[in-house]
């Protein structure tokens, strides 16, 4: 380690300290420092680690902390950036406490965007692919432009295998085939069609066969476009699956179990989406080569993380925070309050600020209407783009009475306090969420 790493690391450490004490945010600020004294921290930082990234439109924060909870049955440490903090001076901060002469293991969540530069300075054994939806479009563009931000990553770390999400179409495109791979997948085949004659979900993407862009049929259908497909015009077809899912024994708002092969697996957490991050951990897990006691008890002892499905008790009402950024991950999102049989209120946070998107268009790809079905006592708008938020809930017709606009930054103590109903919903945006939980003290 030369003097300026030295030099660089006990600055960014004293950066850290003084924002802990000042009971600030040190996930991003103390390595965006780093980087800006020293371009090659991270070199220094990552030797004698083996790393595993995880990217993806939706479930990497998900995906990693069910991950290192596994890992922690057999490591004594397993560095992540546990905030969620992807970008490179969150991923620096990360690895501030790494011991350079001691071989350790580390699980990073990487933005898609910042696949390339991540992995110029760190070459991980393994990249997991949780999956690519459209997100954020005026950032990314189409899904194809995210695919190839992730394999432009890969090209400057090509010895990663990848471990991707086998029912994703685009994750069996040609462009895959220069990396080892390994996929994972559901195939509960209960509620299957007995050949490739359905239609993936209305609005997915990706669903052309990149051959000869015939649409795509399939056999099973999860959601979207995730499921067990085949092109009916030529040899497209859903790719061999390491790991699958062969049947979904339960699942509910707060709880799932599934079994693989002669294993059963439980996890405290609820919906399809999180069984798809669960899978993807466990099969990272496995080509480690942990035990199924070991991962069986990372999965099961896994807790909600911040922003996702976090529960959080306020003057005895419960508030359910949920983080939401694009039509798929939403409409997951709602699925899952469709499992709520009490009465509800509501509240939905939008923002627009860079790391949300500035394009608030999704809004209008989700799947709102659904939550018609649900017995709605108050709903509540707010965030910097609260009137086409409270707009979008008009025109799903949802609720017959009038959605409160409201100052979330000062009045949602007010708010959940007045609240009609003892179960709030609260699907937020990103930093949105962020300035929530600062608000309320978590």
């Amino acid at each position: 380690m030369t003097i300026k790493n030295k030099l660089t690391k006990e600055i960014a450490k004293i950066v850290r300290s003084g924002l802990k004490l000042t009971k600030h945010n040190a996930t991003s600020l103390p390595g965006y420092i780093a980087y800006k004294l020293d371009k090659n921290i991270l070199d220094e930082l990552s030797k004698n680690t083996k790393f595993i990234f995880v990217t993806g439109t939706n479930g990497k924060t998900m995906t990693t902390h069910f991950l290192v909870n596994i890992l922690k049955q057999r490591y004594d440490k397993v560095y992540t950036n546990e905030s969620g903090s992807n970008m490179v001076q969150g991923i620096i901060t990360t690895l501030l406490d790494n011991p350079s002469n001691e071989e350790t293991i580390a699980v990073l969540e990487v933005d898609e965007a910042n696949l390339v530069r991540i992995g110029q300075n760190i070459k991980p054994d393994y990249v997991i692919f949780t999956n690519i939806f459209r997100d954020q479009m005026d950032r990314f563009g189409e899904i194809y432009n995210i695919f190839a931000k992730l394999m432009d990553g890969m090209k400057v770390m090509p010895d990663a295998k990848i471990i991707a999400n086998g029912d994703l179409p685009i994750f069996n495109y040609q462009q895959m085939e220069d990396y080892d791979r390994s996929y994972f997948g559901i195939r509960d085949y209960k509620n299957a069609s007995s050949d490739y004659d359905l239609d993936a979900e209305i609005n997915s993407d990706g669903i052309l066969c990149p051959n000869c862009n015939h649409v795509l049929k399939y056999k099973m259908n999860n959601y979207s476009s995730l499921g067990d497909y085949s092109c009916p015009n030529c040899d497209f077809k859903t790719p061999y699956i390491n790991y699958a899912i062969d049947e979904i024994i339960r699942l509910e708002a707060d709880y799932s179990e599934f079994k693989i092969g002669e294993e059963v697996y439980k996890v405290s957490v609820g919906g399809l989406y999180n069984v798809y991050n669960a899978l993807a951990a466990l099969s990272a897990a496995k080509e480690l080569g942990l035990s199924y006691e070991e991962i069986y008890r990372g999965l099961s002892s896994q807790k909600n993380v911040f922003g996702r499905q976090e529960n959080i008790n306020i003057d005895g009402k419960n508030a359910t925070i949920n983080l939401v950024k694009n039509p798929t991950g939403l409409n997951q999102i709602i699925d899952l309050i469709l499992l709520e049989e009490e009465p509800i209120t509501l509240i939905c946070l939008l923002n627009d600020n860079y790391a949300d998107g500035t394009d608030v268009s999704w809004i209008y790809d989700s799947y709102y209407e659904k939550l018609s079905n649900l017995d709605i006592k108050d709903i509540y708008a707010s965030g910097m783009r609260k009137k086409d938020m409270k707009r979008r809930l008009e025109i799903a017709e949802i609720y017959d009475g009038n959605i409160n606009e409201f100052d979330y930054e000062n009045e949602i103590h007010n708010v959940i306090k007045n609240s009609k109903t003892n179960n709030i919903y609260i699907l937020s945006t990103y930093t949105a969420m962020l300035r929530l939980r600062e608000v309320l003290g978590l």
